[in-house]
């Protein structure tokens, strides 16, 4: 597994991250911390996780939190891990949480969840663009100065918000946000038949901004939902393409980068799942994509990406069959 510094930080992370939706939920205790180990082994550092994770699916609240930092004490290998969580959470009552109170609110809970007294990365879930953008600043530069957080970053945030708290925090002399986490993958989304609208992609105006300013990227949904890993093709298009995936992912463009992905793969004799994982990492800016893995075999195979590297040439053939 190669590792990366996250620019204008001191963290070292593993250019694999594992996101931890199902932690505690879908994996009981046990398989949580066999996943955990795993990930480990295979040179594994970088977690994502979130205050609300998984909420919807459990009735203990912010199970992945609490899983994650029984775990981290019982292994005591809290100072080797790179513990990336998220607040500013949505609920059922207020989607948008963006006060000092709702931050600091989540923020705390994380701590004691984690069994932490500080936490390396903390994301804000989502923004309201109807607080200012130095209100928000405030409270992040605040809990750092506290020792609460190392540092901060943004997820779903869009270019001209995060510029915006840039430009403020640069003005204070401070730290502005050091990553962003947004939607991205090889598979170009369908984001008409997108639920949420408060997910942003990534467009080409932002990867230039990543590239300008080397700010980190950690997209979420990196694997397009599965779809390069072996159970979709053309063949099955009609039959399932009312499930999640199928909305969101099928098209014609996608297909033809599903085709391509698999020749690269049985080229290099390696698998479609880590080629679609490597052509991330060929941006000229620093890239962690989440994987989300449920099994020791799923977690394996998008770990052979944490190594692979492709050429730009193949890149482009991926991305345009150029």
């Amino acid at each position: 597994m190669k590792y990366a510094a996250i620019p204008n930080t001191g963290l070292n992370a593993s250019s694999i991250c594992m996101g931890t939706a199902s932690i505690g939920s879908k994996l009981n205790e046990e398989e949580s911390f066999r996943l955990l180990d795993l990930f480990v082994e295979l040179g594994g550092n970088f977690l994502d996780s979130s205050h609300n994770y998984a909420d919807w699916a459990c009735e203990i609240k912010s199970i992945s939190e609490k899983t994650i930092g029984k775990w981290m004490k019982e292994r005591s290998n809290r100072n080797r891990i790179v513990v990336g969580t998220k607040g500013a959470c949505p609920t059922k009552e207020h989607f948008f949480r963006l006060t000092r109170d709702d931050i600091m609110h989540d923020l705390h809970g994380s701590l004691r969840n984690l069994q932490t007294e500080c936490i390396d990365l903390y994301w804000l879930h989502r923004d309201d663009p109807n607080v200012p953008a130095e209100e928000i600043l405030d409270v992040l530069l605040d809990a750092a100065e506290a020792g609460k957080i190392r540092h901060f970053a943004c997820s779903n945030w869009t270019l001209p918000r995060i510029e915006e708290v840039q430009r403020i925090a640069a003005g204070k002399g401070k730290p502005g946000f050091c990553a962003s986490q947004i939607m991205w993958s090889l598979a170009a989304p369908n984001t008409d038949n997108m639920s949420d609208k408060t997910i942003v992609v990534l467009d080409e105006e932002t990867r230039q901004y990543h590239a300008r300013t080397d700010m980190a990227l950690v997209p979420f949904s990196a694997q397009a939902g599965g779809f390069f890993g072996g159970r979709y093709g053309r063949d099955e298009a009609d039959q399932r393409k009312q499930s999640s995936v199928g909305k969101v992912y099928f098209s014609d463009t996608n297909f033809g980068r599903l085709d391509r992905v698999r020749e690269v793969a049985s080229r290099l004799n390696e698998t479609p799942s880590a080629v679609a994982l490597a052509y991330l990492f060929t941006q000229p800016f620093p890239v962690f994509p989440i994987i989300g893995s449920h099994t020791a075999e799923q977690l394996t195979d998008s770990c052979r990406a944490g190594d692979l590297r492709l050429d730009g040439e193949t890149a482009l053939y991926l991305e345009t069959g150029q």
